[in-house]
């Protein structure tokens, strides 16, 4: 009997971990790269950040030297204000091939500096006068080669089975990491409830800079994604559905989400960002404790407590989640305590 439990325990084990190879994607959208490609030519140059070095940048600098100054990135360097860096998230959304129209409305709005028309056809005319299908085409061997890299990182991790084991959530669907090369300034989730991405947990990954290791034009791409950032953005898609669902009482208690440990009030249009980052910075720190012992639990959440007021309180209110499961089976099941520990510190 205790040779067929133990048989039962490992087809288990093996079955969860086949899922979870099947359950990830990571690739590099062409869409995406094309206008990552012709913000960080616009930009790189204004802004303080630069991307990451490699040679895949050096590349790009070099194969577009003769197109530095054409008049569509010259028309985006002289808006009075430029896009995030989660702009290239909107390529998601555009038509599959040149020239590109919006086809599915996105969740948010990318394109801030002027409308989506008007960028597009700047946009469009760079493309297709600067050969931009050209260059991508040549590092398709490239982009799958980093992305084999980053989905063998985080397959060995196992950090999807623990998130998935925090939120109680199915895990019917797929993570996508959209994985961004020329993206030295941040990550974000890519939220969307159009049905052709149902089941569909998506962010982009920013090949973030390792000055420790002293990267040149010269040092190939080594992208090992961090396995905190890989968590905190999957939160995101957990846990945005909280704000959704409690907006009107979050709003009557925003002035909790509006003031940092520093005693700072924060503009009140930041109050949904505010909360949904402090929700996601407690429940990462929660699964990296989970994942990696107690104190990576503790240097993750102290980290976040220099800005966050709420976070250490908060993350140990969590653990009448972590410790409660057959009561709560799904982060969902706790949305009404977490609203109540919310409201009672605002009184």
């Amino acid at each position: 009997m205790k040779i067929k439990y133990n048989l039962i325990g490992i087809f288990i084990f093996l079955f969860n971990t086949l899922y979870a190879q099947q359950n990830l994607v990571v690739t590099i959208d062409d869409r995406m790269e094309a206008l990552s490609i012709f913000y960080t030519l616009a930009t790189a140059d204004t802004l303080d950040v630069k991307p990451t070095p490699s040679t895949y940048y050096k590349d790009v600098k070099t194969y577009f030297e003769p197109y530095k100054n054409h008049a569509s990135l010259n028309w985006y360097r002289n808006l009075e204000s430029w896009d995030g860096y989660d702009m290239a998230s909107m390529g998601l959304f555009l038509s599959d091939t040149y020239p590109f129209t919006v086809k599915i409305k996105p969740e948010v709005k990318y394109i801030k500096s002027t409308s989506n028309d008007v960028f597009l056809q700047h946009f469009n005319t760079f493309y297709k006068e600067c050969n931009v299908k050209k260059f991508i085409k040549e590092h398709q061997k490239q982009y799958q080669s980093v992305c084999k890299t980053v989905n063998d990182s985080v397959q060995s991790s196992a950090i999807l089975k623990e998130i998935n084991n925090f939120y109680g959530q199915s895990t019917d669907g797929k993570f996508i990491i959209y994985l961004d090369l020329l993206n030295n300034l941040g990550n974000n989730a890519i939220p969307s409830v159009d049905p052709l991405f149902k089941g569909k947990r998506m962010f982009r990954l920013a090949y973030l800079n390792d000055t420790a290791k002293n990267l040149t034009d010269n040092s190939p791409v080594q992208f090992t994604p961090y396995l905190n950032v890989v968590v905190h953005e999957i939160s995101h898609l957990f846990l945005g559905s909280f704000i959704q669902k409690y907006d009107t009482e979050l709003f009557a208690i925003r002035s909790l989400f509006l003031t940092t440990t520093k005693g700072e009030t924060l503009k009140e249009s930041e109050w949904k960002n505010e909360s949904e980052e402090l929700l996601v910075r407690v429940c990462t720190a929660k699964i990296l404790a989970q994942k990696f012992g107690k104190e990576a639990g503790l240097k993750e959440i102290e980290n976040q407590a220099r800005h966050f007021k709420l976070a250490i309180p908060l993350y140990y209110f969590m653990e009448t989640y972590s410790t409660n499961r057959n009561s709560f089976k799904t982060i969902r099941d706790f949305y009404p305590e977490l609203l109540g520990f919310l409201q009672k510190n605002k009184l």
